[in-house]
């Protein structure tokens, strides 16, 4: 009984806007999302026109129907408007003091300054230290300042001063001018604009007329980001060997300590592990120091979990991560990342459930572009997590970089990098290796075609702790051949500028015997789809301890057409590439410890690609080509249609020989404020539901929902389900929640923040 009583009682909470805001944005309406979200809102209204402020300096224009003076004061009756540099009144009766200049109106009252309309029965308005202070009683009240869509609402008594405004038997709202969804009705409301805060006593917000959350003080921030309750998360999930389905609750505090630190702190509910505790802090350490860099930061993050439930263990989460521009040359990176154990994610976060390992790191670069040179030190350790395998890591690596290119002569290019591997499973070979490369290349002087020499020598030296120390020397050479032309034309009615390179390239490294060395970090390119890119390039394999012996001729087609007024960060309108390569050997080195070589074709398959990106519409197909089978083996297609973020589609099919994935994510607009989303990852040729997605939002101009629903496979022959949901009264609470992270996650493509 009781237990039912809490989930219900939670569930009632989450309905809630929040408790204090942490951001006041809402006020503005952004368009950035959704263009049709500002169209279709109401056009900006105001209690009554915006009157223009007089010109005269430091005099009262004054209109009336009949005037008299009397005892020093003037008496106007009759449509009297009375104006002057900072302030309007407008009412049927005014009272004006010839000594103290103070004003007293009545009937149908009109009252603007600088930044808010009243209307009222009732006003008075005289200067209290140098300052104007303006009464009112029975009034309606907006803040219009900036033109935004401002506070707004009914009070009995508004008293407003240059700094404040007070408010008695109040509503308050950020809602269009009579389209108030949410308010908070409260006894008193304190708006202190040099604070930036705004503070109700007995407050209860109500949401259409509804009650929904009642506290003896409210308090939230007026604009911009200030400390307060953000929207509550809400979610229920299947908890293995439960039969009833469980559910959690997370309530976060934001904390702006100061222009350069925050904090965030949350306590989260699950009923089937109890209380977990949050905090997150970020400090800016000192601003970008030039465009091309970002600022220096740094934060930590915990989650606690002192006693779950079910296991009786102490659950945790710690990441820390760090980034510092120590000059416009030295940059330092750091991060930790740990939980307190394999299976905190699936059971605790029920998030990245397909990670396999946490990356620690600490990393210190050097770069100087102008003397071409950059150094690197590297450390990593990882955490295997999930059902995650042990990988190695780099327990320390130290990297040189250094182009030599003096008065115009042969560029020379030397690489030099040492790396201690370590491995967490004792039988697994471990040690350093140095790996230098000294590279040479010069186009020739001749105009046409490019033709670019290269030559290179690698020097490898392994110090393994099992076994004896393993040298090995590789001498590569090369030849680049030109035939690019360019031409400017017109597609699809745009000017392009299009590109044709034929490409002739020839590689050529002597056999060397590899299978006694260690494979590290090596990885076959050839084991997924072949690119483009991995036969241009005349390396087989990724990493150091494998190098491809060549003697090979590889034939490229590129044919690009791109806008010529496009941007640096424009994709091409089209492009279409192919290739394929021509051994003379018939044995490649083996990326399979203890094997030497193994054999091959004497030509490669056909890498062929093909993307577009016109308007809306974009394509891209990847394929590769067995000529012995005459068929494609493999091939990876997406069309994507994206008007928006909140009105896309894109379908994805992935064929790697043994395995089909189809992935099928989108948004659609049902009407002008409610839109579902929804995403799909399905392999095809086992039936296997990877992740499904499916859920609705509502955003109207002052308050939105969201609801939605998760499928995940839980490698264990069956699934994971859970529900999400989140309420925003805009102004009174903004999205920034575990929620939405994981819709973004699952739907690439989608914006998730709510309004």
């Amino acid at each position: 009984m009781a237990a039912n009583y809490m989930k219900k009682y939670l569930i009632f909470l989450v309905l809630i806007a929040s408790h204090n805001s942490a951001s006041a944005n809402g006020v503005n309406l952004s368009c950035a999302l959704d263009q049709n979200l500002c169209d279709r809102c109401p056009e900006y209204q105001t209690i009554f026109p915006v009157e223009k402020f007089s010109e005269n300096t430091g005099a009262l224009d004054i209109e009336a129907d009949e005037s008299e003076i009397n005892e020093g004061k003037y008496l106007l009756s009759g449509n009297v408007q009375v104006n002057s540099q900072n302030l309007f009144l407008s009412a049927n009766d005014v009272e004006v003091s010839s000594t103290d200049s103070s004003i007293l109106a009545t009937g149908n009252v009109k009252f603007q300054d600088e930044s808010y309309l009243i209307t009222s029965d009732f006003l008075s308005a005289a200067r209290e230290d140098d300052n104007l202070v303006a009464t009112a009683t029975n009034a309606n009240y907006q803040d219009y300042s900036a033109g935004l869509r401002g506070a707004n609402g009914y009070t009995e008594v508004i008293k407003k001063t240059p700094s404040t405004v007070l408010l008695t038997n109040s509503t308050y709202s950020l809602c269009p001018v009579n389209q108030n969804d949410w308010l908070i009705d409260a006894d008193q409301i304190e708006l202190n604009l040099e604070k930036n805060r705004g503070v109700a006593d007995n407050a209860t917000v109500k949401f259409y007329g509804v009650p929904i959350f009642y506290t003896p003080k409210y308090s939230w921030v007026l604009s911009g980001r200030g400390s307060g309750f953000l929207t509550p998360d809400y979610s229920t999930y299947n908890e293995t060997g439960q039969s009833e389905d469980s559910y959690s609750l997370r309530v976060p505090y934001y904390f702006n300590l100061a222009p350069d630190r925050d904090l965030l702190l949350a306590l989260s509910y699950m009923s089937s592990r109890r209380f977990i505790y949050e905090g997150k802090y970020r400090q800016l350490i000192a601003p970008k120091i030039s465009p091309e860099h970002d600022d220096s930061i740094y934060s930590i993050e915990v989650k606690y979990l002192p006693e779950d439930k079910i296991t009786g263990l102490k659950r945790w989460l710690v990441n820390f991560e760090e980034e510092i521009d120590l000059s416009e040359k030295i940059h330092i990176s750091a991060n930790y990342y740990r939980v307190s154990d394999s299976k905190y994610f699936s059971e605790i976060a029920r998030t990245n459930t397909d990670v396999k390992t946490l990356n620690s790191s600490l990393k210190y670069t050097y770069k100087d572009n102008d003397e071409s040179l950059l150094v690197s030190l590297l450390t990593e350790d990882e955490q295997v997590v999930n059902a995650g395998t042990p990988e190695y890591t780099r327990a320390l690596e130290g990297s040189v970089s250094k182009t030599l290119d003096s008065n115009g002569k042969i560029p020379v290019q030397l690489d030099l990098v040492s790396t201690r591997f370590a491995h967490e499973t004792a039988s697994k070979e471990s040690g350093t290796r140095t790996h230098g490369n000294i590279g040479i290349s010069r186009k020739l002087n001749i105009q046409y075609p490019q033709v670019t020499p290269r030559a290179s020598v690698a020097i490898t030296n392994y110090s393994l702790k099992n076994n004896p120390n393993i040298n090995r020397t590789i001498f590569g050479s090369g030849l680049d051949i030109d035939f690019s032309t360019n031409k400017n034309t017109s597609l699809f009615g745009y000017k392009v500028n299009h590109k044709v390179s034929p490409i002739i390239t020839y590689n050529y490294r002597a056999k060397k015997v590899q299978g006694n060395i260690p494979i590290f970090d090596s990885t076959d390119k050839y084991d997924d789809i072949i690119s483009f890119a991995d036969l241009t390039s005349g390396e087989r394999y990724t990493g150091l301890d494998r190098i491809t012996n060549a003697n090979d001729i590889t034939l490229s087609l590129e044919s690009t057409y791109r806008k010529i007024d496009a941007l640096d960060d424009d994709k091409d309108l089209l492009s279409m590439k192919i290739a394929q390569t021509y051994f003379t050997d018939d044995e490649v080195v083996s990326n399979t410890a203890s094997t030497n070589y193994e054999t091959r074709k004497s030509y490669s398959d056909i890498a062929a690609s093909i993307d577009m990106a016109v308007n809306n519409f974009s394509l891209s197909s990847a394929a590769q080509f067995n000529p012995d089978k005459s068929k494609i083996v493999k091939r990876e297609n997406t069309i994507t249609y994206s008007p928006s973020s909140r009105q896309f589609v894109s379908l994805s099919f992935i064929d790697e020989g043994t395995k089909e994935t189809e992935k099928v994510y989108g948004a659609y607009p049902i009407t002008d404020s409610v839109h579902i989303f929804g995403g799909l990852d399905k392999t095809t040729s086992t039936g296997i539901t990877n992740a499904e997605t499916t859920g609705i939002a509502y955003e109207s101009c002052c308050w939105a929902f969201r609801l939605a629903h998760f499928k995940e496979d839980n490698a264990s022959g069956g699934y994971n389900y859970s529900t999400g949901m989140e309420l925003v009264l805009t102004g009174l609470g903004s999205t920034s929640s575990p929620l939405r992270d994981k819709i973004e996650n699952r739907i690439p493509g989608y914006s998730a923040k709510l309004r």
